[in-house]
C-alpha cells in the first residue's frame, strides 16, 4: 500500500494534507499493467486553501500524466474541489511532482495514473535534517554499517550521496516532515537528535536521514 502525504501551507498554520488512498495509483491504459507502477518520490506544497473551508472534508480524483522520466506532463482534477481558482493553482503544483517512472518490459515508459485522494488539515512539524543518498542497496546498507560503527554522517555524504547535498555533508536544514511520503515520515517520527535511520526506499533510491541537534543546520547552511 502506498500512501503519501502532500502539504500546503494556509494563513492558520494548518496544512492542506492530500493522503492517498486504497492501494495506490492505477494505470489507466489497457489491455496490461506496466510491471511497475509510478511512485511519487518529490513533491512541492499545495496552494494555501480557502480558509472558509478548513472543516470540510474533501475527496479528489486525480488523473496524472507521468513522462518516462519521471516528470509530470500534466495533471487532471476529475473531481473538482468547488475551488476554481485553487484547483488551477493545486494542478500548477501537482505538474512539478515526480514519480520513479513505469516500466514496462525493463524500460521505463509514459503513462496516466489515477488517484483518489482525501484532504484533511494538520500542524505543520518540522525537523532539522542531513540526508545520505544512493541508487544500490549494498551501499547504503555499507553505509548503514559504517554509520553504526561510528563514522561521521557528514564525511560519508560527501563521499558516498550522489545529490547536490553532498557539498554540505548532506545537510538540509528544517525541513517539514509533512512533504514526506508516510512511511518515511513514521521512521522520521522516531529519530531523537543525532540519530539516523536505516536505509529506507524512495521510487528508486536509497536513502539515510539523520536528525540533527537543534542550531548545526544553520551553521553548516
Amino acid at each position: 500500500m502506498m500512501v503519501v502525504s502532500i502539504v500546503g501551507h494556509v494563513m492558520t498554520r494548518l496544512l492542506v494534507v492530500v493522503v492517498f488512498l486504497l492501494s495506490g495509483c492505477t494505470s489507466l491504459q489497457p489491455p496490461e499493467a506496466p510491471e511497475t507502477l509510478p511512485q511519487l518520490v518529490y513533491q512541492v506544497p499545495l496552494p494555501p486553501w480557502p480558509t472558509s473551508a478548513v472543516d470540510r472534508d474533501i475527496t479528489l480524483d486525480l488523473k496524472i500524466y507521468v513522462n518516462s522520466d519521471g516528470s509530470v506532463r500534466d495533471a487532471v482534477l476529475l473531481t473538482p474541489s468547488g475551488f476554481r481558482n485553487w484547483d488551477a493553482s493545486a494542478l500548477q503544483e501537482i505538474r512539478k511532482w515526480r514519480f520513479s517512472p513505469a516500466v514496462d518490459r525493463g524500460k521505463p515508459i509514459p503513462l496516466w495514473i489515477r488517484q483518489t485522494v482525501r484532504i484533511h488539515f494538520e500542524v505543520p512539524m518540522f525537523m532539522p535534517l542531513a540526508e545520505f543518498v544512493c541508487t544500490g542497496a549494498a551501499l547504503a546498507d555499507s553505509v548503514y554499517r559504517l554509520l553504526k560503527s561510528g563514522e561521521p554522517f557528514e564525511l560519508l555524504a560527501k563521499q558516498f550521496s550522489v545529490v547536490t547535498s553532498r557539498e554540505r555533508g548532506g545537510v538540509l536544514g528544517k525541513v517539514d516532515v509533512r512533504t514526506f511520503p508516510a512511511e518515511i515520515r513514521r521512521e522520521l517520527a522516531k529519530l531523537r537528535d543525532g540519530e539516523f535511520t536505516g536505509p529506507l526506499v524512495l521510487g528508486q533510491r536509497y536513502i539515510i536521514y539523520k536528525r540533527l541537534a537543534r542550531g548545526i543546520e544553520a551553521r553548516v547552511n
